[in-house]
């Protein structure tokens, strides 16, 4: 049987590199003596500096799709619920004060305190029906559209089959939303963290061109309106985008700072330097081969947090031979997990096998009989595979491409599953790195063979994974879809029962892990450095910190 992977020659003199290039770093730092860091300046005048990974795609929540997107936007507009800073599971009043639901859980009714946009406009309960509206609108194309489809109707608007009034959305006056849902969701107030959930300024959209105008001016940073606990400030793309408090929000007297500037850092090793430069408060990634040496320099500020997020590759299944279950299977199969975790991530996360972490209430819907087989055993039975689909030892199997971010954890990853490849099954793949907006646009149009990608939870539930593979999902982007994985997604919706509800989920997931349009990796953990100088933040499992309570001192 050929032998694990070993490291790339590459990628061990890449973590030399890192080793000297962190002994410069703190050696330059000492000679700096007294003068003050742009951190430490910054926490003087009240400003929190976030890394967020990459530059944002837009404010519009409509439109965003991204982590990064959604981090800033959760600090400009605010739904109905907010997170609690301490309890993933929890959730705190937003713009709804109160709220009830039926027995049976399909009709919530929410009851809005008085509160306005950040120019004067009250926000009323028809903010949230028309941004309802023109998310789950047809000619809108709405790609998070799915996340709405609880309600009443939705799905059936969103195709065109009903009109807006059989959506199960009701204002019988400016204070009261009334949302009716298809089935009964006893954990619908989870849902409504997302930013697909939150209000839009009817006023100010339709000002701006209109409901269905996706080239609306809306949410540029100059002229925004918004209902959250700060506003946009200034946008230099590629550097920074910078939010000041909303002095109209109305919980203003609780915001603690006078400003964040987010970050776009896609280079973990570039943030992980500017952090320990003083240019960070928090950073977003400290990247695998640096977190040795990150939590020597500083172990009271390094963090590695539990994160509702799992690592996998997506396969094109329009493109031959991906369109082979057994070839699908085999390259599941020939991927050494154990040595990718210890080896690329230094052990930051878990062996996956299905692509929905278990909870104390979801025991997942991984294979155990391929989960307890040894890796040799994997091997055999992915080459076996590999022949049956006529390519014997890699005979005759086409070039392939891995496409990755630029983000170098996802490089050295590749590296890994590329020679797992070649050794176990004899065949070659390339690797192809693309910007981050030049990433999206491929996957989303199917415009590659291999995917490197993450999905990080939208809220604290199975669904949010396993919900991604309905046929018709916007982020399906495999070109895969079963009647058997809709059927049970759709008799999950419909479960009254909140453990058949479960157990449809896993069916539904079982029957994607069978055809394999994606190949699990590891389930992520957060590894990030936190200044000494944060308070109020606290580990989430969504990492959707509400960013008004924390807090940055001098």
């Amino acid at each position: 049987m050929m032998s694990n992977p070993q490291p790339s020659r590459h990628a061990v003199l890449r973590r030399w590199f890192v080793r000297v290039m962190f002994g410069v770093l703190l050696v330059g730092l000492a000679a700096c003596g007294e003068r003050d860091s742009s951190a430490t300046i910054a926490a003087r005048q009240g400003i929190l500096l976030l890394g967020n990974n990459t530059e944002i795609q837009s404010l519009d929540p409509h439109k965003a799709t991204a982590v990064a997107d959604g981090k800033v936007i959760s600090t400009l507009l605010e739904g109905l619920v907010r997170p609690d800073a301490r309890d993933s599971g929890a959730v705190m009043p937003g713009v709804a004060e109160t709220w009830e639901k039926s027995a049976d859980a399909r009709v919530w009714v929410f009851h809005l305190r008085e509160s306005v946009w950040s120019d004067g406009h009250p926000v009323t309960s028809r903010d949230f029906a028309y941004a309802y509206h023109r998310l789950l609108h047809p000619k809108f194309g709405g790609r998070y559209a799915e996340m709405l489809f609880p309600l009443r109707g939705a799905r059936s608007f969103n195709r065109g089959e009903v009109e807006w009034d059989q959506v199960g959305v009701r204002t019988p006056d400016d204070r009261t939303l009334v949302l009716e849902l298809e089935a009964p969701e006893p954990q619908f107030l989870r849902r409504l963290l997302h930013f697909t959930w939150f209000p839009l300024p009817a006023h100010h959209v339709e000002k701006m061109g209109g409901m269905l105008d996706r080239r609306s001016l809306w949410s540029r940073v100059k002229g925004w309106v918004g209902n959250g606990a700060y506003v946009p400030h200034e946008h230099r793309l590629n550097d920074f985008l910078s939010v000041v408090p909303n002095l109209r929000y109305w919980r203003a007297n609780e915001v603690r700072n006078r400003g964040i500037h987010f970050l776009p850092i896609v280079n973990g090793y570039t943030e992980t330097r500017m952090f320990f430069g003083g240019k960070l408060h928090i950073s977003n990634n400290v990247p695998p081969e640096m977190l040795d040496d990150a939590r020597r320099r500083s172990p009271q500020e390094f963090c590695r947090d539990a994160y509702y997020c799992t690592i996998f590759y997506r396969l094109n299944t329009a493109r031959p031979p991906l369109d082979d279950v057994r070839v699908r299977r085999a390259l599941f199969l020939a991927v050494d997990r154990e040595a990718l975790v210890q080896r690329v991530v230094r052990g930051a996360g878990r062996v996956a096998y299905g692509f929905t972490q278990p909870t104390a209430d979801y025991a997942g819907a991984a294979d155990a009989d391929v989960q307890n087989m040894s890796q040799s055993q994997r091997e055999q039975m992915a080459q076996d595979l590999l022949a049956q689909a006529g390519f014997p030892e890699g005979q005759g199997f086409p070039t392939l491409q891995i496409m990755t971010t630029s983000r170098d954890v996802q490089r050295v990853m590749a590296e890994s599953i590329q020679a797992m490849w070649a050794r176990v099954l004899g065949v070659h793949v390339e690797i192809r790195s693309c910007e981050w907006t030049a990433y999206k646009a491929a996957q989303q149009n199917g415009e590659y063979d291999i995917s490197s990608c993450s999905w990080s939870g939208d809220f604290l539930d199975p669904a949010t994974f396993v919900e991604l593979w309905q046929s018709d999902a916007g982020n399906n982007c495999t070109g895969w879809g079963s009647p058997i994985c809709d059927a049970q997604l759709a008799a999950a919706r419909q479960a009254e029962n909140p453990q058949d509800r479960l157990d449809h989920l896993a069916a539904a997931e079982r029957e994607m892990l069978r055809a394999c349009p994606i190949i699990p990796l590891y389930w992520s953990e957060r590894t990030y450095m936190k200044s000494a100088r944060v308070s109020g933040w606290y580990p989430l499992l969504l990492d959707n910190h509400p960013l008004d309570v924390v807090e940055v001192k001098p």
